[in-house]
């Protein structure tokens, strides 16, 4: 394994990580916060320890491998971590341990946090944890044209990577693959920002909102839309939640190649809207059925929620302890599915769903026809027997963990 090409990529992702935190130090400069100065030491170390790891991969062999792809996605959410927890430890605002998990839990977008409830915090830090939710689901576009598709299509991801773009594993086209990936990501926050804005929201209020639901990173108390009644503002949150759930490249396809019959053609993407609609549809007439809400907010929340927890952002317009819990468990059950392959959501993924689908459609039609061969295709192409491996390996993993996270739960006698 090729450690110099490893190193290469480390130093570009700190390079691009250390120039966000500009954004922040600017922000902090135009509101006269002392946490400028927490900024500017933490930009410099970021940038110089980018130039440190490009200097010393300078000699790569200007293409990656499976070893050196595997490493590379274990090293970096490390050194993101790192870099995050820079502006936390220079300000004293918490431990080295505790910054680090506030970094990770960002760059996962995870949304967690190990801070106490109503933390007060200073809004270029508050602004600085918001972009490293954004740079993380951008980050994981740029690993899923980049770096994932060289690692043996880990999990089956690469079933829907080669769909879209010419992948190579030089290091030259994975740039110019990131790039795209990039433009679409940030043209999806921009439109996000202009819905919320419309909506009524304040412009820091607007662009903060707009980095937690294009990254999937979840809910959080301080921007919460349980304090906002606001069905405008639902709205412009549903849209942008359910394109930030889509497939990046796909949109990419359509804009760019200007192939829209096609993308409207995804096997996926149309599993998805189908799988959206049904489940808002169910909730929403068993909450009316139920005498929980009227007919109109029954839709409105019902489709808000499925929305948001499909795609694995987590906000919340009302307290769900109040549902029945066939609501609460269809949510879960969104959860797990997620979004399209090609976005920053969590969960299984909606084309794995089908995969996993049709093999077992395919099982049913050899007990019946013992010697029929078939294959399990997707938009006409048909999945290799080792993709459909990892995706089994991926969902016995996956329903592993939650059951076992789930019995560890208390249950009423």
């Amino acid at each position: 394994m090729s450690t110099a090409v490893v190193l290469f990529l480390l130093g570009r992702i700190a390079l691009l990580n250390g120039i966000v935190l500009l954004v922040p130090f600017a922000a902090a400069l135009w509101w006269r916060e002392p946490a400028v100065l927490y900024f500017g030491p933490s930009f410099l170390s970021a940038v110089a320890l980018g130039l440190l790891f490009s200097y010393a991969g300078r000699r790569h062999k200007r293409q990656i491998g499976v070893g050196e792809g595997a490493s590379y996605m274990v090293l970096v959410w490390i050194l993101l971590g790192y870099i995050g927890m820079l502006p936390y430890c220079m300000a004293e605002e918490l431990p080295w341990v505790d910054a680090f998990f506030e970094s990770i839990a960002a760059y996962t977008t995870t949304g967690t946090s190990c801070l106490p409830a109503g933390t007060v915090q200073p809004l270029s830090l508050l602004f600085w944890h918001r972009l490293m939710e954004w740079m993380g689901g951008l980050n994981f576009l740029i690993l899923f044209v980049t770096v994932i598709p060289q690692v043996s299509g880990t999990f089956g991801m690469a079933v829907t990577a080669q769909q879209y773009l010419d992948f190579s594993p030089v290091v030259r086209r994975m740039h110019s693959s990131a790039v795209q990936a990039g433009k679409i990501y940030l043209g999806l926050t921009a439109v996000t920002v202009a819905l919320f804005a419309v909506a009524g929201l304040a412009p820091f209020e607007a662009v903060t909102r707009a980095l937690m639901t294009v990254s999937t990173s979840g809910g959080d108390s301080a921007f919460d839309f349980l304090h906002n009644d606001n069905i405008f503002l639902e709205l412009a949150a549903m849209a942008a939640m359910t394109l930030a759930s889509g497939n990046f490249l796909l949109y990419w396809k359509g804009v760019r190649r200007h192939e829209w019959k096609s993308v409207f053609a995804n096997s996926e993407l149309r599993a998805f809207v189908t799988l959206l609609f049904a489940a808002g549809t169910l909730v929403s007439l068993h909450l009316w059925h139920g005498g929980v809400y009227s007919f109109a907010d029954s839709v409105r929340y019902g489709f808000f929620h499925v929305v948001s927890f499909i795609s694995t952002s987590g906000f919340m317009a009302v307290e769900l302890p109040r549902w029945p819990e066939f609501d609460r468990l269809i949510l879960f059950l969104l959860v797990f599915a997620g979004g399209c392959i090609g976005s920053a959501t969590g969960g299984l993924r909606v084309v794995r769903l089908l995969i996993l689908a049709r093999m077992a459609a395919q099982e049913m039609l050899r007990t019946l026809h013992p010697k029929m061969v078939v294959t399990v295709k997707i938009d006409g192409n048909a999945v290799p027997a080792r993709v459909i491996g990892h995706v089994l390996s991926f969902f016995s993993f996956l329903s592993s963990f939650s059951s076992s996270r789930c019995s560890s739960f208390p249950f009423p006698d």
